[in-house]
């Protein structure tokens, strides 16, 4: 298998377990980007990224939240890590997992210099660290020392393979390939890998998918050409096809595919091939070959970043973001694959992009 060097890394932006009022909604000028894992007991934990007036901006931050009650309610940040100024580090898009264990990750991108810096003159770099929690379900969640995790720009989900090796498409935005790290130990040590040279694009945000045949297939975000790109390996991984436009339409924009407990897979994207609308949700039953007419979550546009859990009675959970610099929400869809099946509500408890986060307008930003 190919492989890259591994820089060292930095150190970690501020960690706050006790977030100071400054991180609460009211103050936030932006926000986006979002994240969702459902734990062993049924908590929902979400995350997005703040900070400052924009992104980038070096008073970037990540936040952590909480809901007990299946998403009807959210604390406010229960964890925030923040950036550095004084050393030119940025902390950026909080990525959440729960590992097979059960134990939840914090991941999030660290971003060393601003077009140049201490030890990366005129260029940034990137890095992968964490933090995790053996029981995400406790009161008061304990959280691991942060560590750095591998180089690149993580921005979705690790996948477990039925051999039991992780691989977490943490990008490398300079490479010609698509880039990913694997862990052969749970976790405690990664190695970096490629896979096929990629689509021209600035934001990879790959995921990989194993197949029931065991072929795995690298999805990607593509810079205007209105598909998501594929690369495919039939050997495990040791070697992979050039990226290719897969069948699906999307603008240049995040998207998630993932397996649920049932075995089917579910693809939520902005079904269009120029912009970030109509955000839809699709399962395959015959392992992505076909996908089932698309529901529609959001029609608006300014919908992005959608990102989904599942929780033992198969309830599907799907946060997304919608206009991050003047509406600034945060949604989360509740549904179930017979209802994304018939495109259309089955129970009372569903609910389709609702809103659970929506700081007030501010006077930069005046309606």
């Amino acid at each position: 298998m190919s492989t890259v060097t591994i820089e060292l890394p930095s150190q970690p932006g501020y960690i706050h377990f006790h977030p100071e009022e400054r991180f609460s909604t009211p103050h936030r000028l932006w926000q986006g980007c979002p994240t969702i894992v459902c734990t062993a007991k049924g908590r929902l934990l979400a995350g997005w990224y703040s900070g400052g007036i924009a992104e980038p901006d070096m008073r970037n931050y990540n936040l952590l939240v909480r809901s007990d009650d299946h998403g009807e309610t959210w604390s406010e940040p229960i964890l925030v890590i923040e950036s550095k100024l004084s050393i030119g580090l940025r902390c950026i898009d909080i990525q959440l997992w729960i590992d097979p264990a059960g134990k939840c990750w914090v991941f999030w991108t660290q971003v060393i210099g601003w077009g140049g810096g201490p030890g990366c003159p005129g260029k940034e770099f990137h890095e992968t660290w964490a933090m995790t929690a053996d029981d995400p379900d406790a009161e008061e969640i304990r959280w691991s020392e942060p560590f750095y995790v591998t180089d690149g720009f993580l921005r979705c989900k690790p996948t477990t393979l039925r051999d039991g090796r992780w691989l977490m498409c943490a990008y490398d935005r300079n490479s010609e390939h698509y880039c990913y790290s694997e862990s052969l130990d749970q976790g405690k040590s990664w190695i970096r890998r490629k896979a096929g040279r990629k689509i021209p694009t600035p934001f990879d945000e790959s995921i990989i998918l194993e197949h029931r045949d065991g072929t795995l297939r690298l999805f990607a975000r593509t810079a205007g050409t209105g598909h998501i790109a594929e690369s495919v390996s039939t050997d495990g991984g040791k070697t992979w096809s050039d990226g290719f436009n897969g069948p699906l339409t999307s603008p240049g924009s995040r998207f998630y595919i993932g397996r649920l407990r049932s075995g089917n897979l579910i693809c939520v994207r902005n079904n269009d091939a120029v912009d970030r609308i109509n955000l839809s949700v699709s399962i395959s039953g015959d392992d992505g070959r076909t996908w089932s007419p698309p529901m529609l979550l959001d029609a608006r546009m300014h919908t992005s970043y959608p990102d989904v859990a599942e929780d033992s009675d198969g309830v599907i959970y799907i946060l997304h973001d919608w206009s991050r610099f003047e509406e600034k929400a945060i949604l989360l869809t509740r549904l179930t694959e017979p209802e994304i099946m018939v495109r259309g509500m089955l129970r009372d408890s569903s609910r389709v992009a609702q809103i659970i986060n929506q700081p007030p307008r501010h006077p930069l930003y005046p309606r």
